[in-house]
């Protein structure tokens, strides 16, 4: 896992989360967040698309990139430490061959937390006021400078 100390590693282990984030909103910090968890430092791809307001689709990246950073600093996540964004084309198929090297993976907003900053979303319904069983153990008093490494 990336030193989280450090600058953003360009050959670590990285965690990409690719998507329109048009706006980026609070579940997408959600999952910024678990995606952490997994190497401790993610790249963030924005999709080009088409400006279309009857889809909500009104920022470009560059603006895109204000909004992820004004709102992951307040919760301690800073660019291109703990993470890097980049525009990308609008990729809207991923193909590879049978030895890829890389794991494909999708979270659903619906295991617990691994610190209480999680709780800061406005969802509707709480998704973790069920009972989860899982590796993760929630502490609500841990933040992530304290998770531990690997």
């Amino acid at each position: 896992m990336a030193d989280r100390d450090s600058k953003f590693q360009y050959k670590g282990e990285t965690v990409m989360m690719l998507g329109i984030f048009n706006p980026w909103t609070k579940e997408d910090t959600e999952v910024f967040k678990r995606a952490m968890t997994k190497t401790g430092q993610v790249s963030i791809c924005i999709r080009e698309v088409p400006h279309r307001e009857d889809m909500g689709w009104v920022y470009g990246p560059g603006e895109i990139t204000e909004q992820i950073r004004q709102a992951l600093e307040p919760i301690g996540f800073y660019i291109d430490k703990h993470y890097v964004v980049a525009a990308v084309p609008n990729v809207v198929e991923m193909f590879s061959g049978p030895s890829k090297d890389y794991k494909d993976d999708q979270t659903l907003l619906d295991t617990p937390p691994p610190d209480s900053a999680f709780k800061t979303a406005d969802f509707s319904k709480d998704p973790f006021e069920q009972q989860c069983e899982g590796s993760i153990t929630f502490n609500p008093d841990m933040k992530h400078e304290d998770w531990p490494e690997g």
